[in-house]
């Protein structure tokens, strides 16, 4: 009896042993991983469960970086209401307040993000980043969601407008988005994109049912976006980054301007979550990703212009041309995206048009 209890408390200890030493691995695990969420168009291109920059983080620091690629804004924050252990999100400016009144994300400090003080100065100490004096997100990149289209078969495109041209039937996307209604309420001269009023939204409305008949489809994000262009030959889309250096590689000529109807646009940030175990971690990654070498990988990439203005240096002036960098008031000129106090009306009418095109296509 006694030998039957020694060896049963020596399984017990064993077992405890090796819960410990699974404990033990699994913690050592995560020390040894930095996980971020955010918007699919920083994935590698290579690799889409890594971001733009991990490469030299990784080797410098010996750590794992895992990224979760995510295409709206509900999605970042359904995805940072959920019981993950994440270390970052990359956020929209207007997702910022969001996620802080949530209380989802931690105070930063800046003593520990030296290249913070290089950022462009309408996202330096922004109101859109601070709360009570104290800075809870970092600029990455900013651009408009603007008119992208083909150079060899549109010739010079000042407006929306060409969005409508018949001629162009079934070579034309729309992001799956409520943009949709932002792009078409600018085409229609309204300057209250975020709070238009029912009379207003039943104009857009028309529009965009005017507008389906030359739609081949929506896209949902950004591989779906170089998809229709590779694959479905779409001509012209309202796009909230430009891929053109991306297309020019396969002999394609795409290029993105703000129409003189104007366009609305957004700058994306990293915010640390308050419950990461990597905070030391996370604010040296996000001064890595705002270094000038980073951020022209970034812009290479996605075509989205940089944070960090110390980046100019490193890019040639047909680039800074390019993406308008060049053009002092060119930042201005964006409607930031911004909250809807009425949403679930510009909701409503997205569930309409999508049902519209699906019925004419059958396929969405």
């Amino acid at each position: 009896m006694k030998k039957y209890k020694s060896e049963t408390t020596s399984t017990i200890i064993y077992s405890i042993l090796i819960l410990l030493l699974i404990s033990t691995s699994i913690s050592h695990a995560n020390e040894n991983i930095l996980r971020i969420a955010g918007w699919d168009v920083y994935s590698d291109p290579l690799r889409k469960d890594k971001t733009i920059g991990y490469k030299s983080f990784e080797k410098k620091y010996n750590i794992t970086i895992q990224f979760k690629p995510l295409n709206n804004l509900d999605a970042i924050i359904d995805f940072a209401e959920t019981d993950t252990n994440f270390d970052i999100f990359i956020i929209s400016n207007e997702g910022i307040r969001l996620l802080h009144d949530m209380d989802l994300v931690e105070e930063l400090d800046l003593e520990k993000l030296p290249n913070y003080q290089s950022l462009h100065h309408n996202l330096r100490l922004s109101d859109w980043s601070m709360f009570n004096g104290s800075v809870f997100a970092v600029p990455w990149a900013w651009g408009p969601t603007g008119l992208l289209y083909n150079e060899d078969i549109i010739k010079n495109p000042v407006s929306w407008s060409v969005l409508w041209d018949p001629k162009y039937k079934g070579r034309v996307a729309l992001w799956n988005d409520v943009s949709m209604i932002w792009t078409t309420a600018l085409y229609l001269g309204y300057k209250n994109v975020y709070s238009l009023t029912r009379d207003q939204l039943r104009h857009v409305k028309g529009k965009l049912l005017e507008l389906n008949k030359n739609v081949y489809g929506y896209y949902n994000g950004e591989e779906e976006e170089l998809k229709f262009i590779l694959e479905k030959d779409v001509i012209a889309m309202n796009s909230w980054f430009d891929p053109s250096s991306r297309f020019k590689k396969k002999n394609l000529n795409f290029r993105m301007i703000i129409p003189d109807e104007g366009a609305v646009g957004m700058f994306d940030s990293y915010l640390i979550r308050k419950t990461s175990i990597h905070k030391e971690l996370s604010h040296k990654f996000i001064d890595h990703q705002i270094s000038p070498s980073i951020q022209k990988q970034m812009t290479n990439i996605t075509g989205l212009a940089p944070a960090n203005i110390e980046t100019l240096s490193l890019m040639s002036g047909k680039e800074i041309k390019a993406l308008h960098l060049d053009e002092s008031d060119y930042f201005n000129k964006i409607i930031l995206w911004d909250h809807m106090p009425r949403k679930h009306l510009y909701e409503k009418v997205i569930t309409e048009i999508r049902n519209d095109l699906k019925q004419r296509t059958g396929n969405q």
